[in-house]
């Protein structure tokens, strides 16, 4: 076996590992980057990056990169009933200026991973995977690893960093448990070809059956994300196409005349967890290999990139500036105090929003009607606005710098961390 020393060694090369690995090359730090599959490509996640999280890119440098790669700006968005027509527009502005875009997942994930490799301190390994995890002492101090092609290496570093999605192998490792718990109803995600007189905006359609989302995404294609119930569940995961874009069409007539661009349709099942840990024997999660959210608040994607800006914010300068093992670890735990009860927050809110939008009687139908009726007066913008805030912008929240900053307090590395329920 080789051995290659590192500074921080990140298993996972989603967003949230990019992004990772990105904020940490910021700090000046050396960074491994690995990765089982062969290059950029979840079709399974978010295509939204809220102005929550285009900060962070902005202060890390990738901003201009993920406009390049054709990210589309989103201002506002509709609500339409299929009876009642238009019942809300509303901005979707941030008062600090960070945009709101939207571009395909696998074009997210490559332009951080390119930004972080154009640093010059990210290496990053593809069609490599972890086999094991390398203690010494009761602490993580490097990984095992397998390529593909079957060459084996051994990789060491201060710091390893689990970003490696919901089955993570570097929790499973750990001993950190993530149980889930499945909701009945899921998204099917497919492409149209754009409606010639599409807004570009947020367009939610309303309907008994499941609202349907329509996004812009690349040039002369629409996103659309269909809410299906249990009853359904069979047909959208196996049923023929044309019953399935037929289905769809019913509750959104403005893709009536718009040919369906199956090639990455796919059923999205939806559940939700939170694990009790998020550090573990001087190694860190990040993202789904902690939490799982519904996907209905846009949380997910958005709650990944800020623990990897968390994270770094924190760790960096102490990596940078070698400080010890028990600096690390206060570190380490500081890290959890702060993100896990914000994910907790915001895991109940989506599980909330999507609870509400997935209520499929009469009376959910109406009641959500009656709600977004409201943006239509000044009370009902102001909680648009509110709701905004809390989903999209968090402007109270810490920005990450370009160049992270000592931790104003680290509680002494022999605190114990209580879990939180």
């Amino acid at each position: 076996m080789n051995t290659q020393e590192h500074d921080v060694i990140v298993i996972g090369a989603g967003v949230g590992g990019a992004a990772q690995a990105l904020a940490l090359a910021r700090g000046g730090l050396r960074v491994l980057l690995v990765e089982r599959r062969s290059g950029p490509g979840n079709i399974n996640r978010g295509d939204s990056l809220l102005p929550a999280v285009t900060r962070h890119i902005a202060a890390w440098g990738a901003l201009d990169r993920v406009r390049a790669a054709g990210a589309a700006p989103v201002a506002k968005m509709q609500v339409r009933h299929p009876v009642r027509g238009l019942l809300m527009e509303a901005p979707l502005g941030d008062p600090a200026g960070h945009p709101y875009l939207v571009l395909p997942h696998p074009e997210i994930e490559r332009a951080l991973t390119e930004e972080a490799r154009a640093t010059g301190r990210v290496a990053v390994r593809y069609r490599t995977k972890l086999t094991k995890l390398i203690e010494d002492r009761g602490r993580v101090v490097g990984v095992e690893l397998v390529e593909r092609e079957g060459a084996a290496t051994r990789e060491t570093a201060r710091l390893v960093i689990g970003a490696d999605g919901s089955s993570s192998q570097v929790r499973e490792a750990l001993g950190v448990e993530l149980a889930l718990a499945p909701y009945q109803a899921g998204y099917f995600i497919i492409d149209f070809e754009r409606p010639h007189d599409f807004d570009d905006c947020m367009n939610l359609h309303l309907h008994r059956d499941g609202g349907v989302m329509v996004m812009p995404h690349r040039p002369g294609v629409v996103g659309v994300a269909a809410l299906v119930h249990g009853p359904e569940m069979d047909l959208f995961r196996a049923g023929a196409l044309d019953d399935k874009v037929a289905a769809i069409r019913a509750r959104c007539p403005s893709l009536a005349s718009c040919a369906p661009l199956p090639r990455h349709a796919h059923l999205y099942a939806l559940s939700r967890g939170h694990a009790r840990r998020y550090v573990m024997r001087g190694a860190a999660l990040i993202g789904d290999a902690v939490h799982v959210t519904n996907p209905t608040a846009g949380q997910g994607m958005t709650m990944a990139i800020e623990d990897a800006a968390a994270l770094a914010r924190i760790v960096a300068p102490l990596l940078a500036g070698r400080a010890g093992d028990a600096a690390l670890d206060a570190a380490l735990v500081a890290y959890e105090r702060e993100r896990r009860p914000i994910n907790a927050g915001l895991l109940r809110w989506s599980h909330f929003m999507g609870r509400f939008f997935a209520m499929n009687s009469a009376v959910g139908t109406e009641i959500r009607a009656r709600v977004f009726a409201l943006g239509g007066n000044r009370f009902g913008q102001w909680i648009q606005r509110r709701v905004w805030s809390r989903v999209a912008t968090r402007p109270g929240a810490k920005a990450a710098p370009a160049k992270p900053s000592l931790p104003h307090a680290i509680a002494p590395a022999s605190a114990a961390l209580e879990p939180q329920p």
